[in-house]
């Protein structure tokens, strides 16, 4: 698996975000979105409209679509 810095991308605040951790380019605040298509809000912080996406993916290397996400794969001996 290559380096999870590679797939991270910039998202502007107004925009249809999936599920992930957001941090604030200016300020660094973390933003967590869980739902799938929640809209991406500016930093309650700074203000600041763009942050980095960590996506639901490098979180948990099973999840790789929004379904995962809602309904995500069982691990190892789980029963949940």
């Amino acid at each position: 698996m290559g380096n999870p810095e590679e797939r991270c991308e910039i998202v502007k605040a107004g925009t249809k975000a999936n599920p992930g951790k957001y941090v604030c380019i200016d300020c660094g605040s973390e933003m967590v979105l869980s739902k799938v298509e929640e809209d991406l809000r500016k930093c309650p912080t700074c203000e600041c409209a763009e942050y980095q996406c960590f996506p639901m993916t490098h979180i948990r290397p099973d999840i790789k679509t929004a379904e995962d996400v809602n309904k995500p794969p069982k691990r190892g001996g789980s029963n949940i």
